[in-house]
């Protein structure tokens, strides 16, 4: 088994120089591994860092001059990636390395779709107030608008069988923040119950998520539920039986 994972990083110089080498060798203890260093445009000195990195066995670094957007660069390190389990996850590590065992397991034992969930039994999670209730009421809405039954759409800790991701991201459309929230429609469109993996998650000071985005998560949603493609995602995931686990 090859496990690829994704590392989408916009200067993120610290959180790189500090974060990575928990993941290698957290990633590298489970067998044959593929990382990929989707860096996206960064100005900060990330790319040198990323640059040294990618010197190491199994590192390999994809770098734009432009700036992508999460969901663009996650897209362009799908293209070259080869592994039977193919995974990302923030830098940040707001979701403990040690979780990647667990959710490559839950891949392998038949589960396309793994994701970290902090609203599922068993989650542990630690964040400002007003952010919970912004995520409960993102979690909510996509409920109405395509009738997905996922608990926590925007974890960012997610892994997929290899040939089941690839095929995905080249259906999906958005190269921003809500990318992933199209995935987990995509599946449930398809009928597959994306596995909720309850997580340790605890904010980072770090986060480059600010709150500007809401407008591009809105934006995005409304676009994807009243096109044509979004209608019949709606239709096809309000009627699935892709039920999060208690």
């Amino acid at each position: 088994m090859l496990l690829t994972i994704i590392l989408p990083v916009y200067n993120e110089r610290k959180n790189l120089e500090s974060n990575f080498m928990k993941i290698y060798k957290e990633a590298g203890a489970l067998g044959n591994l593929e990382i990929i260093l989707a860096e996206d445009g960064s100005t900060d000195g990330t790319r040198e860092i990323a640059r040294r990195f990618s010197k190491m066995n199994g590192v390999i670094l994809l770098s734009s001059e432009k700036r992508l957007g999460k969901g663009g660069a996650i897209r362009e390190a799908a293209k070259v990636a080869h592994g039977d389990v193919i995974g990302y996850m923030d830098i940040d590590l707001a979701v403990p390395p040690r979780y990647i065992k667990s959710a490559v397991m839950h891949v392998e034992e038949g589960n396309k779709v793994v994701i970290g969930s902090r609203y599922v039994s068993g989650s542990q999670t630690s964040r400002y107030l007003s952010r919970l209730i912004l995520s409960l009421s993102y979690n909510a809405m996509l409920f109405l608008f395509f009738g997905s039954r996922v608990r926590d759409h925007q974890c960012g800790f997610k892994f997929f069988d290899g040939k089941y991701f690839k095929q995905k991201m080249k259906q999906s459309h958005d190269s921003k923040w809500f990318f992933d929230s199209e995935l987990l429609i995509l599946a449930q469109r398809d009928g597959i119950r994306p596995y909720e993996l309850p997580v340790q998650w605890k904010e980072q000071k770090t986060s480059t998520f600010r709150y500007s985005d809401i407008l591009l998560f809105v934006k995005a949603m409304l676009k994807l539920r009243f096109g044509s493609h979004g209608r019949s995602l709606a239709l096809h995931s309000a009627g699935s039986n892709a039920n999060p686990q208690d």
